[in-house]
């Protein structure tokens, strides 16, 4: 039995990391650890298979619908759609696309059983079949509590995935029992994978650091011989190459490889002076939120253990942990700097979690008890808790409403915006998105005085048939004036749907459909952006925001169809 095609099997490497008993306990036994590695796989599929049919989130949705404009053209990078993500991820929500309505939440579930796969092999190739068991278990739960958004696909769970990939087949290009070519192999599967990270999420690095660290300290501790540490390192520059260069030359033929610069790194600074600038409170909480989340979900029991256990590995040198240690700054650094302390950005610390508590688990030492017990409970808590929560997530909400509202009253050729969220009623709606700003934050930092979207709504060939104000027109201080003016001159209030005003352009015809969230029960059900047990809440629809605070819509309350 074995994983990806490569028998499993107990077996000892690296001597000096390894105790004299561990040898004797694996000599001459062999302990498959194929099947518990492929039921932690696939129990992590079954679980998010619970998510399929819930509505996506806001960044679910939005970058579903920029992948699906993505080759309809436009002066953006992305087609009619700016935003701050690199090409790798909005190339997974294409591929998601293909799969049908339910696509994303699959892709979704799909890497979550590959990221256990990926981390029972990183275990197997550091330390045998007993390590890869628990990295895989580790990784079960990691990828399946529902307080760090692991059902939902975003950039932190695709670039984790490859991450995980890279360092296994890193640790097995420079210590598995392989051919020289083998070797090479691996360790062009190590760089892409390494570079694919950073193409799904610019900040994920950490692949790249672990094999630099690994790869410097087992040359320097002579645990490799020179010629396949220069063969290994070799392929694995060339591997990170391959895809780096394939994305800057995508890049280039579009609007520019500084464009893709931009998107990735430089977007980050303005926004990070729009974020310090508007959100202090916010952010203060949102970070306290973030920390309550990483306790009650087990991470950070689990990295206490983990540093419990593995500091004697440390401080030996170990290459292995040397390694996860510098990638594990990273990822905390990854964290740490994100501005916005969404949960889902604790999937980034998964990686390096799931392999040293894997091999830590099967060390000689008292410690190991401590890490089982931080994985075994857990464990059990995903289980218990995953399906329950899938019972929330996959309610109907008002997003889903709204959005496939529009799609019965829009007819063909018809575009939108939404003010100034939620990119998912876009997506619901299946209509073109008119602005390229489908996310607060790029409307923020580059059109506060929002001339862009003044120039759209008043613009006879860009304005888009349909207007939905779910955020007030003035939030964040933004310059709202000429909006509100265009509103009132281009467009009649057409609807409220969901307590959210809907306005269609004058001249134009519309039959309105009833409004889905009247008498039915439909709730604004929302995912809070960081929060304690529960994570969901639910309120009846009644959030108005100041649509309803006694301010008067630009456009009035009339609902003349023009």
């Amino acid at each position: 039995m074995g994983i990806g095609g490569i028998v499993v099997t107990e077996r000892v490497v690296g001597t000096a990391e390894v105790t004299p008993r561990v040898a004797r306990e694996g000599a001459g036994v062999r302990r498959p650890a194929g099947p518990v590695v492929a039921l932690a796989a696939l129990l992590t599929l079954v679980l998010h298979l619970l998510y399929v049919t819930g509505p996506l989130l806001s960044d679910e949705g939005g970058l579903a619908m920029v992948a699906r404009w993505w080759s309809s053209g436009g002066e953006y990078l992305y087609g009619p759609q700016w935003v701050d993500r690199p090409p790798g991820l909005i190339a997974t929500f294409w591929v998601a696309n293909l799969l049908g309505p339910y696509g994303v939440r699959l892709v979704a579930g799909l890497l979550a059983a590959a990221f256990v796969l990926a981390a029972g092999w990183a275990g197997w190739a550091a330390r045998g079949a007993h390590a890869a068991m628990w990295s895989a278990w580790a990784a079960f739960f990691l990828m399946n509590t529902p307080l760090t958004q692991t059902f939902a696909l975003n950039g932190e769970l695709v670039a984790a995935t490859w991450t995980m990939v890279g360092v296994a087949a890193g640790i097995h290009a420079f210590r598995g029992r392989v051919s020289g070519r083998a070797a090479w192999g691996f360790g062009a599967l190590a760089g892409v994978a390494a570079a694919a990270a950073v193409l799904a999420k610019q900040n994920f690095a950490d692949a790249a650091v672990f094999l630099l660290v690994f790869g410097l300290a087992e040359g320097l501790t002579a645990r490799v011989r020179r010629r396949r540490l220069l063969a290994v390192a070799g392929a694995a520059g060339a591997g990170f190459a391959l895809p780096t260069a394939a994305a800057a030359g995508w890049a280039y033929t579009h609007t520019g490889l500084g464009d893709l610069v931009y998107a990735m790194y430089g977007f980050r600074v303005d926004a990070s002076m729009v974020i310090a600038r508007w959100a202090h409170a916010g952010t203060d909480i949102r970070l306290r939120e973030l920390l309550g989340i990483a306790l009650l979900s087990g991470i950070v029991t689990l990295a206490i253990a983990v540093v419990v256990a593995g500091r004697r590995q440390v401080r030996r040198r170990s290459p292995l942990f040397l390694a996860c240690a510098a990638a594990g700054l990273v990822e905390v650094a990854g964290v740490a700097l994100g501005g916005n302390y969404s949960p889902h950005y604790l999937i980034g610390l998964a990686p390096m979690l799931a392999l040293a508590a894997g091999v830590l688990a099967v060390q000689p030492s008292r410690g190991r008890w401590l890490v089982r017990l931080f994985v075994v409970v857990p464990v059990v808590a995903a289980l218990v808790v995953s399906p329950a929560a899938a019972v929330q997530v996959t309610r109907e909400n008002t997003v889903q409403a709204t959005g496939e509202w529009l799609a019965r009253a829009a007819e063909r050729g018809d575009s939108v915006v939404v003010l100034y969220t939620h990119a998912n009623v876009v997506n619901a709606s299946g209509l073109r998105p008119a602005y390229p700003y489908a996310w607060s934050l790029p409307a923020r930092t580059l059109d506060p005085r929002l001339a862009l979207l003044t120039a759209t709504l008043t613009d006879p060939r860009r304005a888009p048939a349909w207007v939905v104000g779910w955020d007030a027109l003035g939030t964040w201080d933004l310059d709202a004036h000429r909006v509100a003016a265009a509103l009132a001159t281009d467009y009649v209030r057409f609807a409220t749907v969901c307590d959210h005003p809907v306005w269609l352009r004058r001249g134009l015809d519309r039959t309105e459909p009833p409004d889905p969230c009247t008498g039915t029960g439909i709730q604004e059900s929302r995912i809070e952006s960081a929060g304690s047990l529960p994570v969901w809440t639910s309120s009846p629809v009644a959030r108005s925001r100041s649509w309803a605070r006694g301010r008067s819509s630009p456009a009035g309350p009339a609902r003349s169809r023009g």
